[in-house]
């Protein structure tokens, strides 16, 4: 998780909690005294070129005070960088009669403390990462927790409190959820674990491209749009892995963009580029292909070294049959290529 240069908390576990993170996260804030830089509250509603014609064009940035109603301010930009992400606004599924439930009914975004689910039967949407991270943690207050999803049979074990059905959501009644498959689960809450979707509504409209499995498919080497060279964006791979190395990559990459060290190339080569970046199938493994190509183009960062992959794999290998107790996993590393469990 770890920038360079920015070591986290010796004492801080492999798999770090989300308050380890946030605390990390201010740290470096801190440290780099950036926190003046940052306009918080402020809800961007507009990003226009000025001039829609002209590849370096200069932009129009639209924003207000999200505290404060019909709050508006305008300001020109040489360049932008869109880091909004992909984790933000909920996926949220349509399901029949939920109004109808009186029970509590969240998406996973609006998830907190296990707590609050203490001796309740609660149904989980989705078993992805984060169906199952939720899932475990509410396990060890809630009274029955149905793990519900329309994949195959899990290979993992699982609390003995965690029933797992393998079939989606039907329709609600005032109590219980019907499945798919017509079976009836009577329920006190529900957790809507089914993932996010992009959100570039304040962006000229036709500027990106979402396509097959909701990819971004337009843009250089995802972060680039081939008509313009001076708005970038970040975080648009999809990343399961590395969050914060990867995006000091990509801002690396586009550092070198903006100081022009590195030549951008053409509208039609970026166009190449991109049909064939797009029948690639980017799963986690081409992330690190990607990586390599970016530090080549912007010899800027040393990729990841191989040792990161190892150890990933050896990760994902031990959570998908044992999610329990992965965690309790802890690595040394001992070479570029190399680490032990310790």
């Amino acid at each position: 998780m770890q920038l360079e240069g920015f070591p986290m908390d010796e004492e801080c576990p492999t798999f770090p909690s989300r308050q380890d993170v946030l605390a990390y996260i201010r740290k470096v804030a801190d440290q780099c005294n950036i926190r003046k830089y940052i306009k918080f509250n402020t809800e961007v509603q507009s990003v226009k070129p000025v001039s829609e014609n002209i590849q370096d064009t200069k932009w129009l940035l639209t924003y207000g005070d999200n505290r404060k109603k019909n709050d508006s301010h305008v300001e020109e930009f040489d360049s932008v960088i869109v880091c909004n992400g992909n984790c933000s606004i909920q996926n949220y599924p349509i399901i029949d009669n939920e109004k109808e439930f009186e029970g509590l009914v969240i998406h996973s975004i609006q998830y907190r403390r296990p707590q609050l689910f203490a001796g309740l039967n609660v149904a989980v949407l989705g078993a992805s990462h984060l169906g199952m991270d939720i899932c475990h943690d509410i396990s060890k207050h809630a009274k029955t927790v149905y793990l519900c999803h329309r994949g195959s049979k899990l290979a993992t074990s699982l609390p003995g409190n965690v029933i797992e059905k393998t079939s989606g959501f039907k329709r609600f009644t005032s109590s219980s959820i019907i499945l798919d498959d017509n079976d009836e689960i009577m329920i006190d809450a529900v957790i809507y674990c089914t993932g996010f979707r992009y959100d570039f509504s304040f962006l000229p409209e036709g500027l990106l491209e979402v396509g097959q499995n909701n990819v971004v498919c337009n843009l250089y080497k995802y972060i680039l749009p081939p008509q313009y060279s001076t708005i970038f964006f970040m975080g648009l791979m999809r990343l399961y892995i590395l969050f914060f190395p990867y995006g000091d990559h990509e801002a690396l990459f586009i550092k070198a963009m903006l100081e022009g060290s590195i030549c951008i190339p053409t509208y039609n080569e970026m166009i190449t580029v991109n049909d064939d970046d797009s029948k690639r199938p980017w799963l986690s493994n081409s992330h690190w292909e990607w990586d390599k190509e970016l530090a080549s183009i912007a010899g800027n960062y040393e990729p990841f070294l191989p040792v990161l992959k190892s150890i990933r794999d050896h990760v994902v290998d031990v959570k998908a049959n044992d999610f329990a107790r992965f965690r309790s996993v802890s690595f040394k590393i001992t070479g570029p290529d190399s680490f032990e469990i310790v």
